[in-house]
């Protein structure tokens, strides 16, 4: 994290610019932490984090049924 932008004290998270890349493109982002100074994943980091944990378990989430 750059800098923090803002503080949201009752959410517990802070709104700051993060520099990466995102969606193929590199650019500083604004993206959120929590109090904790972790940064929140976007719901796609989250798929891609659980779909690696899949793979290391032997699942391919590729191959998973829709329910």
């Amino acid at each position: 994290m750059i800098a923090v932008t803002t503080r949201s004290p009752p959410l517990q998270v802070e709104l700051g610019i993060w520099e990466g890349e995102y969606q193929n493109q590199s650019w500083p982002w604004l993206r959120w932490w929590d109090a904790d100074g972790q940064l929140l994943l976007t719901s796609g980091e989250r798929a891609d984090r659980l779909a690696s944990k899949l793979r290391q378990l032997g699942v391919d989430p590729d191959r998973l049924e829709e329910i």
